[in-house]
Formats: C-alpha cells, structure tokens, sequence
C-alpha cells in the first residue's frame, strides 16, 4: 500500500506490520503519523486497505482497455435512515511511545506508567523491528534498556541511529535510557549519552512519577524553540 502526504505529496511505503495494524482498527477510526519530509499528520484507516486493492485493480483495467477514468461512486447515505451520525474517531491523535526492553517485569512497569500518562505504548522484540517501526513512525518518546539486544551501550545499533538522527525529526522525542549504570535525573550523565533522561534501574517502579516531573520541564525549557523552528521548516 503506497501512502501518499496530502500537503507535499511525499510518498509513504506501507508494510505488513502497518497494515496488520490498519485491520485491528474499529471502522471510523485512524492511525496517524507524521510526514517525514514536511511533519504534517497524515491519518490513514483501515477502509484504505481495501481502497488500495480497488484503485490497482481500476489502473490495470484502464490501461488494458484504454478507457477513460471512471469517476468514483457517490457517497453512502444509508446512515440518514438512522438519523444519527457517529463523528469519527481519530485515535492517533495520542502520542505514540515504543519500549525497548527485554526484562519483562520492567517493561510491563514502563508500558503502564506511559500509558497512565496517555501515551499509546508498543514494544518491539529486537533492534531490527524497532528500526523498522521508525520508518513508519514518529514517536513521541522512546524508551530503551542499556543492555537491549546488547552487553555495551556502545555497540547498540539502536542507540546509534538515535545518536545519528537528523536534529528535525530528533528534538521531538523524548529519549529516555534505562540501565543499572544511570543515575536518575542526572542531565549531565544523560547529555552524555544524547539521552533526554536517564533512570537507574532501580527506580523504574516510580517511572510514572519520574516522567510526571521530567517531560513538563523539558518542554518548559525547548518548547519554544522547538515551534519556532517548526516555523521556519526546520
């Protein structure tokens, strides 16, 4: 499925992961993420699914026959019979996190504390689906283990893409690092890192309340400057 951004015309490449995704939504409901090259949402529902397969199958009847192009069927008013109108429900709107953990007993306390904070949390088994899943993504905050999928931080494939990524796309995540060897709130430990926060292992049954304290201050102190360079495209 291609996925096309409505304000500047950049092409998406869907997935099966995404389109599983797609089919586990109510009807009426959305999945929305961000353009990569402009950041504006782009909201796609599961009726687009069936949508795709239509318009492939009318391209091909049209370039068999040479036909001209069929204009497309008139809505469906069956539901004024009703006399009710269900407004649509747009659940991408919620910020979306992803946990890189493997210990489940501390990742299941990191999903429910962002949870609790309104995100909408998922988890990725291994470093190449967590790569994957960024390519179809923009996630509000990140979460990882230190020792996700490796013994040394440094030979994390994961971290490193973090490390590397574009200031555009990367001044919107709220990167947060987890491990034995971090001291909870130390910035300069963090800056070390290019994490936004770090948290020892120890206190991730406060996750909820470590979180309540430090994404209000971080976007306190970046907010404004992060809206203004969204301001001037940057």
């Amino acid at each position: 499925m291609e996925i096309i951004c409505k304000s500047c015309g950049k092409s998406h490449k869907s997935n099966e992961k995404l389109e599983a995704s797609l089919k586990k939504l109510e009807p009426g409901q959305k999945l929305r993420f961000k353009c990569s090259q402009c950041q504006e949402p782009i909201a796609v529902g599961p009726e687009q699914l069936g949508q795709t397969m239509e318009s492939t199958k009318a391209a091909g009847a049209k370039s068999a026959k040479g036909s001209g192009v069929r204009p497309p069927d008139p809505p469906d008013t069956s539901w004024l019979q009703d006399g009710e109108f269900e407004e649509e429900a747009v659940v991408s709107d919620i910020p979306q996190a992803i946990v890189l953990i493997e210990d489940e007993t501390i990742r299941r306390k990191v999903v429910d504390a962002l949870t609790s904070l309104g995100y909408r949390a998922e988890t990725a088994d291994d470093i190449p689906e967590a790569l994957e899943k960024m390519q179809f993504f923009n996630y509000s905050s990140i979460v990882m283990h230190t020792a996700f999928n490796s013994s040394d931080l440094n030979e994390n494939s994961f971290h490193t893409h973090m490390c590397n990524m574009n200031m555009s796309r990367r001044r919107y995540i709220f990167y947060v690092l987890i491990g034995d060897e971090m001291k909870t709130f130390y910035n300069l430990q963090a800056l070390a890192y290019s994490a936004n926060l770090v948290v020892n292992e120890s206190d991730t049954s406060h996750f909820g309340v470590i979180l309540r304290k430090a994404i209000p201050e971080y976007e306190e102190l970046f907010g404004p400057y992060m809206e203004e360079m969204k301001v001037q495209g940057r």
